[in-house]
């Protein structure tokens, strides 16, 4: 009986180790406001960026986000593409990934952005975790904040391992209360 219960729960880690796991998919959206600043490299439409705020999120809460890139500027400065990594830190662990951003100059100091952003990675309740999220904004030179913009995207979030190995365990156990029932019909 024991060894019967122990090849049982051998197979079953062994192919729940083999199986990928499903992860859940969790729709997000939110608000985020900063400050941009770009500094001047050798090229003179090509700039490094940096920046730095705070945001909302309506499924995790409150976090500050920062993010660095390379900004480049078309030759008569009405649009631009960017390319960086992101940070949002979250009370309960930090998200991080890549971004694109598309821009286009409305005035001498307004610009509207698109921006895409793909989170690879995170640390704390995100470890494991992926998504992708679509920021729209305006960034302003002569208001405080900078850049408010708003997003929607989702998050897929991974099972903890310690679920998993309940969830075998008790698969496992499935053969021996089954063996348990038929030993009690058959001495009644």
């Amino acid at each position: 009986m024991i060894r019967l219960l122990a090849a049982t729960l051998f197979a079953l880690v062994m192919g729940g180790l083999a199986v990928p796991v499903q992860a859940d998919s969790t729709p997000t959206s939110g608000t985020v406001t900063g400050t941009s600043t770009l500094t001047a490299t050798a090229d003179p439409f090509v700039f490094d960026s940096n920046f730095t705020g705070s945001g909302v999120d309506t499924v995790f809460g409150n976090f500050t986000s920062t993010n660095m890139s390379i900004t480049t500027f078309n030759p008569m400065f009405t649009s631009f593409t960017s390319k960086g990594t992101f940070t949002d830190v979250f009370a309960g662990g930090t998200v991080f990934g890549t971004f694109t951003e598309n821009g286009t100059v409305t005035g001498a100091t307004t610009s509207t952005i698109t921006l895409d952003s793909v989170t690879t990675g995170g640390t704390g309740m995100f470890l494991g975790n992926t998504g992708e999220s679509f920021v729209i904004g305006t960034n302003t030179t002569t208001s405080s904040p900078m850049f408010t913009g708003t997003y929607t995207g989702f998050v897929n979030t991974v099972p903890e391992p310690s679920s998993l190995a309940l969830m075998l365990a008790g698969i496992g156990l499935l053969p021996l209360v089954r063996n348990r029932l038929a030993r009690g019909r058959q001495a009644t």
